[in-house]
């Protein structure tokens, strides 16, 4: 059997400079200057021990966590368990993620929570969308209490058409662990959903679900004579 591959990081802090370590370089230079594994180094200050005596620095530390959340899951996290358990940090460290978090959800409001339990619901949440001289795509992200708890503009069009990629609608449910997403966007005049509407929310519904087990539940196209409802059509 063919050993598995996967992410390997290797490097020893204490052979780092003085100069060239986050403080020392953020003292220097300003934020700026500073990658953003480190300044991830500078919240999580130590590296940590893990089950079985091994040992991760805190520049193994910051780059290994990067890359399994993605810079804006990581600053996403709202539990310190499911932080601990999903990137085997220690408590301190999933403590302060999640700070942070709520701090930047009180600064810049990035969670605007709501139900999007029935669509009549989200028509009525983006009932702005209606009078918009140009398409917009909007990703929401749900929870098992059929809340989202991030809504995310991905696309901007023209008065005709948007185009919108599968990595826009996927790319942050990834990087949360979104099991469940609703896709929504406006037509400027009708409401009623296009053949390329239909398969194309067809093709990505069965490709979010093969490849990343997410399950598109939705997708409310709006417009000034109401709202089409994919999962009220029957279509998804």
């Amino acid at each position: 059997m063919t050993e598995e591959k996967k992410l390997h990081f290797s490097s020893d802090f204490c052979a780092v400079s003085e100069e060239q370590k986050p403080r020392e370089k953020l003292a220097q230079y300003g934020p700026k200057a500073l990658a953003l594994w480190e300044l991830v180094a500078l919240i999580f200050r130590t590296g940590s021990r893990h089950k079985g005596g091994y040992f991760e620095d805190v520049q193994v530390l910051s780059k290994r966590v990067l890359a399994e959340a993605g810079f804006k899951g990581l600053f996403m996290q709202r539990e310190v368990v499911d932080a601990q358990n999903n990137f085997r940090l220690q408590k301190r460290h999933a403590e302060a993620l999640v700070a942070i978090t709520e701090i930047a959800h009180r600064l810049h409001g990035g969670y605007d929570v709501f139900d999007v339990s029935s669509p009549d619901k989200v028509s009525l949440h983006f009932h702005s969308l209606r009078t918009l001289k140009q398409e917009q795509c909007h990703v929401l992200h749900i929870d098992a209490q059929k809340k989202c708890i991030f809504s995310e503009l991905v696309a901007v069009g023209s008065d005709e058409f948007v185009h919108v990629r599968p990595t826009d609608i996927l790319r942050s449910a990834i990087w949360l662990g979104a099991q469940e997403i609703i896709v929504v966007h406006n037509h400027v005049g009708s409401c009623q959903a296009s053949t390329e509407d239909i398969s194309w929310t067809l093709a990505l519904s069965k490709g979010a679900w093969n490849l990343h087990t997410i399950k598109i539940s939705d997708h409310i196209i709006l417009g000034k004579d109401g709202y089409f409802s994919f999962s009220e059509k029957g279509l998804l």
